[in-house]
């Protein structure tokens, strides 16, 4: 009985997980959108947002996971060079240039880190007015 409760446990923990995946992962194509416009970069769509999105998420992942196995240089470098590899990605899939490939991913990566600062000061403050009241 317990080992069957803790198997839906860890089950509904994994769906969860993989919800917000997908969810994030939407929410970080409509970053993209929103970048690859402030930049006005021609003929972009929410798709190749999307396409942008996982294609550079994958070649950042592909140089960041290997070179993070060095420690915290190779992490420093990881996250480095898996930026220009995704910007790189973002060139090519929206037709664009190299500077407005690279200031897209930079822009995208502001405003999903500004985002997500705004999310937790809400939720800290709501949490810390729960306590006071």
């Amino acid at each position: 009985m317990i080992i069957s409760e803790l198997l839906a446990a860890i089950a509904a923990a994994g769906l969860i997980i993989i919800v917000l995946l997908i969810a994030g992962f939407f929410i970080s194509s409509a970053f993209m959108l929103l970048a690859a416009r402030i930049v006005k970069v021609e003929n972009v769509t929410y798709g190749r947002a999307m396409l942008a999105t996982f294609l550079g998420g994958l070649t950042a992942a592909a140089i960041s996971i290997p070179l993070s196995f060095l420690g915290l240089p190779g992490t420093i470098l990881g996250a480095i060079g898996g930026f220009f590899l995704e910007s790189l990605a973002v060139k090519a899939i929206l037709s664009t240039s190299y500077g407005k490939g690279l200031l897209t991913t930079f822009l995208a990566g502001v405003l999903a880190a500004a985002v997500a600062v705004v999310i937790v000061l809400i939720v800290l403050g709501a949490s810390f007015l729960s306590c006071v009241l």
